[in-house]
């Protein structure tokens, strides 16, 4: 985990246990990225252009898996961080990204296939936070190496970038028009959802590596949204517009519920303005469901283009600005309400509702697995000492082994885990252990154990069910 923050870092951070849902909502996004990255099992594929993108399948995917990592396993690393790894790599697969290659074409009559250094920000910036995200929790830079991340569009033409490439283009861009520093998803059209994106990306480098990419373009957006009327009287926010703000789309609940938790980073005020007037013009909880006041598009999941009961889009993007903001009240109505709405689809043991897009279940699963200010606190690097320098779960086999809980007090490490293909013999590995001191072990098959001269150790733990270990230092 990074060793920078830009806030007080309490030490008694919540660390919460998944239950058994949350964790078979984990082995849904766990099969998609865990698979060869030549694969593509289970990815819903309907086209690249639109918000059915795979891109934004990957992107939510890695942001979930985050959030979970930082608030129920920050001592765990493991097949949690090699799936977010895998979803990073993946986005640099030419099927991903091609689609740009058209719309620059066709939206601004120029040619050239490289996604990242005009416009787009849907790809750029989603991609960006994603890196940020996993270098926050992870002691792993290889992102940020300089070409470590090749986008090849064909054998003899390859676009390399890294994670500063990357939140350069993003400054670049936004200054292009410093008076309108919100720049363009699809052509010449600019949504403000997908540049919380950019503002966090920016933070994130910034925080991460020591830069000062971010500047003052978080007050030149602010400035933006007045000025150029991006936000309205009433508090909502147009879903798209111009770059100079002339409206296109009007406000819709998926778009604020999104920027109730994403602007909670850089703009804490408005992230919580946003929230409150969500909360009292368009949230009513009746009893077991909760009403919402929806505009036409809240109807749509965007994710898949389904009107069937598509407003789940809506509910799970309202779902994290309540939990964003400790709304629990609100969280635990909107959840119920999309569970009553959709069936449960089991797949060895993954668990999905019928209907939800995979854009949606990740945001579903960023309410149900965030606390307040969590976002807010991951973009901004609010980790404990302790988690970064004290033991951790290294590595366990999945699907065998369900991480339900892992964290450090720097000393000791505590564990909850949970078979997740039937009773199992599981060995795990620990790492960050002081080289040749002996430790206790409780919970496995072992009650003791000595480190390597890497730090590393390993114990035999049968599982059945729940099963608690504890390792911590002999006197």
């Amino acid at each position: 985990m990074d060793s920078a923050n830009t806030s007080p870092v309490p030490a008694n951070l919540p660390v919460a246990e998944s239950n058994a849902d949350d964790l078979a909502t984990q082995c849904y996004f766990l099969d998609l990225l865990l698979q060869p990255l030549d694969e593509w099992r289970g990815f819903q594929v309907i086209e690249q252009f639109g918000l059915s993108g795979i891109r934004y399948e990957l992107n939510f995917s890695q942001y979930a898996l985050a959030m979970a990592q930082y608030t129920r396993t920050p001592a765990f690393t493991g097949y949690l961080a090699e799936a977010q790894r895998n979803a990073i790599l993946k986005m640099t697969n030419r099927r991903v990204w091609s689609y740009w290659a058209i719309e620059r074409l066709v939206g601004y009559g120029r040619w050239n296939p490289d996604p990242i250094v005009f416009h787009n920000i849907m790809y750029t910036a989603y991609f960006g936070m994603m890196i940020g995200l996993y270098e926050t929790l992870n002691d792993d830079r290889r992102f940020s190496a300089p070409g470590s991340l090749t986008l090849r569009w064909n054998e003899r033409k390859s676009y390399r970038y890294e994670f500063a490439g990357i939140a350069n283009a993003i400054r670049v861009n936004m200054l292009q028009e410093p008076d309108h520093p919100q720049y363009p998803c699809e052509p010449r059209l600019v949504y403000p959802v997908c540049n919380t994106f950019a503002l966090n990306t920016l933070r994130l480098h910034d925080r991460l590596h020591g830069t000062n990419l971010t500047g003052d373009l978080i007050e030149r957006v602010r400035l933006s949204y007045d000025k150029d009327g991006w936000r309205r009287k009433n508090g909502r926010f147009l879903s798209c517009g111009t770059r100079s703000g002339r409206p296109l789309v009007p406000p819709s609940l998926f778009n604020d519920g999104s920027i109730a938790s994403l602007l909670n980073p850089t703009m804490p005020d408005v992230a919580e303005n946003t929230w409150r007037v969500l909360r009292n013009k368009c949230i009513t909880i009746t009893g077991e469901d909760v009403e919402l006041e929806r505009s036409v598009l809240d109807r749509i999941d965007a994710g898949n283009y389904n009107v069937n009961r598509g407003d789940a889009q809506a509910r799970s993007c309202l779902m994290m600005g309540a939990c964003e903001h400790g709304d629990d009240e609100a969280l635990n109505a909107l959840d119920r309400s999309i569970a009553a709405r959709h069936d449960v689809i089991w797949s060895h043991g993954a668990r999905q509702f019928k209907g939800l897009s995979p854009w949606s279940y990740g945001s579903y699963a960023l309410g149900r697995w965030g606390r307040r200010n969590s976002m807010r606190d991951l973009v901004n690097g609010v980790v404990p000492l302790e988690w970064r320098t004290g033991p951790l779960l290294a590595q366990v086999a999945y699907p065998d082994v369900l991480v339900a809980k892992a964290v450090t007090d720097g000393a000791a490490l505590e564990l909850v885990l949970r078979p997740g293909n039937g009773p199992t013999r599981a060995t795990l590995k620990f790492a960050r252990l002081s080289p040749g001191r002996t430790y206790h072990v409780s919970g496995a098959t072992v009650d003791q154990l000595i480190a390597a001269t890497d730090g590393t150790a390993l114990a035999e733990v049968d599982l059945a069910g729940r099963c608690e270990v504890r390792v911590w230092p002999a006197a």
